[in-house]
C-alpha cells in the first residue's frame, strides 16, 4: 500500500511540472514545454490522445486570454488526425499577460464559444526588458539617401520578440524599418523623401506590421533630412519606392521632377526586375557599347531588360517619352513572368485583359506600344494627363521644343511601384 502511495505520488509531482489538463469526456490532453514565453516567442502545443470523434468533430485549439473573453481569440488550430497533434507554429502574444491555450469541441463560430468549450490550460507572456543602445552615423541626411545604423546589446528576448528599428515623424511611423539582430552591429536604412525633423527609434517589441507601443521604446535618435524632391502628388509613391528598393543610385539626390534617361531607366528596369523576380542582376562581361560603361546598363542588358539603338550604341543620355516608358516597363513584367520571353520572340506573345476606355489621342499611340499602354491602364499602373489625354509622344513641333511627353523620373518610378503593388507574383495572362 506504502508503495503504491509513493508511486502516485511520484506521477503526480511529475506532472505538475507541465501544463496538462485532461479532458471531460475522454483521455486527451493539453500539453505546453513550459508556463511561461516571451512575447511572439514559438509554442509548441501538443494535444495527446485525440479521438476520431474530436476529428469528425473538426476540434480545434487557440490562444484566448485568461478570462476566455471571445474577442482575445489570437490563432486556431485544428485537429486533423488520430493521437497526438502538435501544433509548431504558435506564437505567444506580443502583450504581456496571463492567456490560456484552449480546447473546443468543434471549429469556433460566433455566438456559440461557451457552449464549446471543453478545457484550457494557462500560461504567462513575460515582459520584455527594454535594454539596447543605438546610434547614427550622421545627424543631418539627404532624402532617401542611406542612413547606418549601429546597434549594441541587443538580449535574445528582444529578438524573439522581433525587436527593430523605425524612422518617425512627431510619433508616426514615416519611412522605412528594419530588424536587429542579438548582440551589436549595424543596419541599413533609407531616409524618408521629406524635408524635417525625425527620430531613428529602438524598439523591443514588434506588435506587427512595424508596430508597437510607447511602452516598448527603448530608446530614440533624433536626425534631420533636407534634399526632398519630386511633386507633391508623387511623394507618398516615392516613398513606397525608397522603402521597395526601387531608387537606383543614379536618382537619390537628383530632381525627379526632370525627364528620365534611357541609362537611369535602365537603372530602375534593374531594380524592378530584381524586386519583382527575387534575382540579383549581373552586368554583362563584355561590353558591346562605344557610348557607355555605366554597370546598370550593361546588367540591363545582360538580362534582357533593355537593348541598344544599335549593335554598339546604347545612347544612354537621351530622353524616354510616356509610351516609350510605358512599353519598357511591360517588357520588365514579361521578361520576369513568361518563360523564354526576348525582345526578339516579342511579338510571339499577346497579353490578355479587358480593354478599358480608349484615350482621346489614342491615334497618337504607336502601333508597337498599343498594348503596353493600355494594359498598364487596364491594371490601374498607368493614367492619363487629365481630359482623357495620355499624350504617348511628342507630334508638333511646339510638342519637340518643350519636352511635353517625356516621361519624368517621378512617373517612372510610380510606375514600378504600382506594378509592384498590382501584379508581383500574379501569374500573367498572355497567349
Amino acid at each position: 500500500m506504502k508503495k503504491a502511495l509513493s508511486l502516485t505520488l511520484v506521477l503526480v509531482m511529475c506532472l505538475s511540472l507541465i501544463p496538462v489538463t485532461a479532458l471531460a469526456y475522454g483521455n486527451e490532453r493539453i500539453q505546453l514545454e513550459k508556463d511561461n514565453f516571451d512575447p511572439n516567442e514559438k509554442m509548441v502545443i501538443t494535444i495527446k490522445g485525440v479521438t476520431q470523434q474530436m476529428v469528425d468533430d473538426m476540434a480545434c485549439v487557440g490562444i484566448f486570454k485568461k478570462d476566455l473573453s471571445v474577442n482575445a481569440i489570437d490563432a486556431f488550430g485544428e485537429l486533423r488526425q488520430v493521437g497526438d497533434n502538435v501544433f509548431d507554429w504558435f506564437e505567444a502574444p506580443t502583450e504581456p499577460g496571463e492567456y490560456a491555450v484552449v480546447l473546443l469541441s468543434k471549429w469556433w463560430q460566433n455566438g456559440n464559444f461557451t457552449d464549446l468549450l471543453v478545457t484550457s490550460v494557462s500560461f504567462t507572456v513575460g515582459k520584455i526588458a527594454k535594454e539596447g543602445h543605438i546610434s547614427l552615423d550622421k545627424t543631418a541626411y539627404t532624402a532617401m539617401n542611406p542612413i547606418t545604423v549601429s546597434f549594441s546589446g541587443i538580449t535574445e528576448q528582444m529578438v524573439n520578440a522581433k525587436a527593430f528599428l523605425r524612422i518617425e515623424e512627431k510619433g508616426v511611423l514615416h519611412g522605412s524599418a528594419a530588424t536587429v539582430s542579438q548582440g551589436s552591429g549595424t543596419v541599413i536604412v533609407n531616409a524618408p523623401n521629406k524635408n524635417g525633423e525625425f527620430v531613428m527609434c529602438l524598439y523591443s517589441v514588434d506588435d506587427g506590421n512595424w508596430n508597437a507601443t510607447a511602452e516598448y521604446l527603448v530608446m530614440s535618435v533624433p536626425f534631420t533630412v533636407s534634399g526632398a524632391t519630386g511633386s507633391t502628388w508623387a511623394q507618398g509613391e516615392l516613398e513606397k519606392a525608397n522603402e521597395m528598393g526601387l531608387i537606383p543610385d543614379c536618382l537619390r539626390g537628383a530632381d525627379l521632377t526632370k525627364p528620365i534617361t534611357r541609362a537611369e531607366f535602365a537603372a530602375l528596369s534593374v531594380k524592378l526586375f530584381e524586386n519583382l523576380s527575387g534575382q540579383k542582376a549581373v552586368a554583362a562581361a563584355t561590353n558591346p557599347f562605344t557610348d557607355t560603361n555605366d554597370v546598370e546598363v550593361l546588367k540591363a542588358y545582360n538580362t534582357g531588360l533593355m537593348v541598344g539603338i544599335s549593335a554598339d550604341k546604347f545612347d544612354p543620355n537621351t530622353l524616354l517619352n510616356r509610351e516609350q516608358a510605358a512599353t519598357a516597363l511591360t517588357r520588365v513584367l514579361k521578361r520576369t513572368y513568361i518563360p523564354g520571353w526576348t525582345f526578339a520572340t516579342d511579338g510571339n506573345y499577346t497579353l490578355n485583359f479587358t480593354m478599358p476606355a480608349k484615350f482621346a489621342d489614342d491615334a497618337k499611340i504607336s502601333s508597337w506600344a498599343y498594348e503596353s499602354v493600355y494594359f498598364m491602364v487596364a491594371n490601374q499602373i498607368i493614367n492619363g494627363k487629365g481630359n482623357n489625354i495620355f499624350d504617348p509622344k511628342d507630334v508638333t513641333p511646339a510638342e519637340v521644343a518643350i519636352g511635353a511627353s517625356n516621361a519624368t523620373r517621378e512617373q517612372a518610378l510610380a510606375i514600378a511601384v504600382r506594378m509592384v503593388e498590382n501584379l508581383k507574383d500574379k501569374p500573367l495572362d498572355y497567349k
